[in-house]
């Protein structure tokens, strides 16, 4: 921390006084936030954070913390939009979603402004459980006070970052890269020689992140990506497979085909231990154009079509798997599996939860800002008077997109002349889990699938 924030933030808590508690209601069912910045002062960085008091009301509590910092964050949701996201960071680790996920320090602020149903980066939470995915950022839908002024619905989620409940490896030595180009770089960054891929370092911090693990991490992307190009690439063992987690990279490659998210490319989070050779993949992140809300249709049915955007490298690594029979035929078994274990059903309930769980809050949103504008240029240009008319347009994705890309994919893998493997029939009276595996237990409480149903065992 330099010498001028230590000083704001001496001068901010020795002004700081508690307002009374009837200053703060409650919107509506979901809880309020009360962001006020030192002097009342804009937030204008994405860099630089600024003092602020923080306050949030659920119910009978009000929680009230005075040593807070908040600045902006995002890259076309910062700069394109009024309605901003922002990051903020307290003091001391909080509890902010339940004692099941993170206690932390740094936190999410996601405005979901370019989404109309501002949820589908809550909905890709849920898709993420559902297939397995190790960390998935979770969500709490709040309405936003900023210095005053009613600022709409927001979306409380995780940080991405090396930390217990969320990517849990070594902090001073793991490694959690994000895949970036020329608007998302950050330093420190690195740019892999062969495809010309950039990769943010997200961890180790600056302050640990020493010449040698810099070299070792720019090693491995060599290594991998050379893997991935040689002769021997279908090889498990001196091919790409011995740098990844085979089943992290197939559950996250056909959760993001699943979103149908433009911007997959530029979302994918990598991480390991540093004395691990395998990469993990995940989480799923940055969802407001995905579930057919880009006007980037040509784009959206298969991550194979961004093939030529130089901009989106990655995908050159994909269409070289696709290649291998080994790829082509996990991706498609593990998309027969989801559905088999009732995938689109539990999306689509997943949809109506979160429907329900936003109304209210969704009802103020849209007195402040227009429901039927666009608010990007690449945003679907599709608009409706009404809310209920962008949930039927996302549940009509949803239940149109998971039959396509079983159809794509196995014409994809017959084409490598290998057959998928075949799904069993299912008694309508046996249950399941939610990764589709055969229960042996079927009195133990918890949720289950019963005839692609979703049900509770209380």
């Amino acid at each position: 921390m330099n010498l001028k924030l230590i000083l704001s933030t001496l001068l901010f808590i020795a002004a700081a006084s508690p307002a009374p508690a009837q200053q703060y209601k409650q919107l509506t069912d979901v809880p309020t936030v009360y962001i006020e910045t030192e002097n009342g002062q804009n937030i204008t960085s994405k860099e630089e954070y600024i003092m602020c008091t923080f306050t949030m009301v659920d119910g009978d509590n009000t929680l009230r913390l005075e040593n807070t910092q908040i600045r902006g964050r995002g890259n076309s949701s910062w700069w394109n939009s009024d309605k901003k996201p922002y990051r903020v960071k307290f003091d001391k680790k909080q509890t902010l979603l339940g004692e099941d996920f993170a206690k932390a320090k740094s936190w999410t602020l996601l405005a979901n402004h370019g989404d109309k149903t501002m949820i589908r980066n809550a909905l890709t939470y849920q898709l993420g459980r559902f297939i397995g995915m190790k960390f998935c950022p979770a969500a709490k839908f709040i309405d936003l006070y900023l210095n005053g002024k009613y600022r709409g619905t927001y979306q409380i989620s995780d940080q991405v970052q090396v930390h217990k409940k969320r990517v849990e490896v070594d902090e001073d030595n793991g490694w959690l890269l994000e895949v970036a180009n020329e608007y998302s770089k950050e330093d420190p960054y690195i740019t892999s020689t062969r495809y010309g891929i950039m990769y943010n370092i997200k961890n180790p911090d600056d302050e640990l992140l020493t010449m040698d693990k810099r070299i070792a991490i720019g090693q491995w992307l060599e290594a991998f990506e050379k893997a991935v190009t040689s002769n021997d690439y279908k090889d498990p063992e001196k091919g790409y497979r011995a740098y990844i987690d085979e089943t992290d990279f197939i559950n996250w490659y056909v959760g993001a085909e699943l979103t149908g998210n433009i911007d997959a490319l530029f979302s994918i989070y990598m991480y390991k231990e540093a004395d691990e050779q395998k990469m993990h993949f995940g989480p799923l992140w940055d969802l407001d154009l995905g579930y057919d809300n880009s006007s980037e249709k040509s784009l959206l049915r298969q991550m194979e079509a961004y093939l030529g955007l130089a901009n989106r490298p990655f995908e050159k690594i994909l269409q070289r798997l696709w290649q291998d029979p080994w790829f082509a035929k996990a991706c498609t078994d593990r998309m027969n599996q989801l559905v088999e274990a009732g995938l689109e059903q539990h999306l689509l309930t997943a949809i109506d939860s979160l429907r329900g769980a936003i109304w209210q809050s969704q009802t103020e949103n849209f007195k402040v800002w227009p429901i039927n504008q666009q608010v990007y240029s690449f945003e679907k240009h599709k608009y409706h008077n009404d809310y209920d008319s962008y949930i039927s347009d996302l549940k009509a994705f949803v239940s149109t997109h998971i039959p396509y890309l079983q159809q794509t994919f196995a014409q994809k893998l017959t084409a490598t002349g290998i057959t998928a493997a075949k799904t069993t029939e299912r008694n309508s009276s046996t249950l399941y889990d939610l990764q589709g595996r055969k229960v042996q237990q079927p009195n133990k409480k918890g949720i289950y699938i019963q005839n692609r149903q979703i049900i509770t065992r209380q």
